[in-house]
């Protein structure tokens, strides 16, 4: 029974007709009644605020739920992310691992196939020095043939008799003629017709060179190679340039009458070792 109505029950009992009670008992009953209704009351705050906390703790335990299960679900993906970081790191380390051996056997060929080439290429330039070298010879004698050709042309009469010897020693076109009919103050009539037919014959030849030695003893006295020069002046006021005539050492081991050996020889192959 609610305690309004039991305090109205309690009421109506004592004013019943026939049940006077003393105002005392009245007042005593009215008080705890009161009593009994303002513990009702209190009761409910405390059972409405229950309620109302049960509702917050309930509604606080789903957020946490919730917050708990996305947290679950971040925490897997970022394992997941993770597990998949450490494979494509794995994957990485090992092509990695396989493209350094690769390099370095790369390396290792670069570099054999480096010296391969290096040895290609030096035995190329050798050949092609080589192949120059064979083709100036080569032209050099062609070259060598043809002075021969016109020095026994255009000496015909002295190497005929026997003022001039024309011969061909290693290849190359060699004239000899008796140091006074050349290497004197005034050249004689034979030597003149030698340096004007070496100048002809040269002129020719644009590969040719003049080699001057003189070959045997000379009188006490003789300035040798003051002779030699003079002989070389000669062959340039008929205009041989001084750069196609050298002068040789002498050779003093011969024997008899001194001799000049004029040598006219074409030097391709000798220019392309000087290159």
């Amino acid at each position: 029974m609610h305690g309004s109505s039991r305090f109205a029950f309690l009421l109506c009992t004592l004013v019943a007709p026939g049940c006077l009670v003393p105002a005392a008992r009245y007042e005593e009953a009215r008080s705890a009644a009161q009593v009994e209704q303002e513990a009702q009351r209190r009761t409910q705050r405390e059972l409405s605020r229950a309620a109302s906390e049960r509702d917050a703790a309930r509604a606080e335990l789903r957020t946490q739920e919730r917050r708990i299960e996305k947290l679950e679900s971040e925490l897997a993906e970022a394992t997941l992310a993770t597990d998949v970081a450490g494979s494509e790191r794995r994957y990485a380390l090992e092509l990695v691992e396989q493209l350094r051996g690769e390099l370095l056997r790369t390396g290792d060929h670069l570099r054999e196939f480096a010296g391969d080439r290096n040895r290609l290429a030096d035995a190329l330039k050798s050949a092609e020095t080589r192949a120059r070298g064979l083709a100036a010879c080569e032209a050099d004698a062609a070259d060598n043939a043809g002075i021969v050709r016109d020095l026994a042309v255009e000496l015909h009469q002295p190497i005929r008799s026997g003022e001039v010897d024309l011969e061909v020693v290693d290849g190359v076109p060699l004239l000899r003629i008796d140091s006074q009919e050349l290497a004197g103050e005034v050249p004689d009539t034979t030597g003149r017709t030698l340096l004007a037919a070496l100048v002809r014959v040269s002129q020719k030849h644009a590969h040719a060179r003049v080699r001057i030695r003189e070959v045997g003893k000379v009188p006490d006295g003789v300035d040798r190679a003051k002779r030699l020069r003079r002989v070389s002046d000669a062959l340039a006021a008929l205009g041989l340039a001084a750069e196609r005539v050298e002068l040789a050492p002498a050779d003093e081991k011969g024997s008899g009458a001194p001799s000049l050996e004029l040598a006219l020889y074409a030097a391709r192959a000798a220019d392309s070792d000087a290159d």
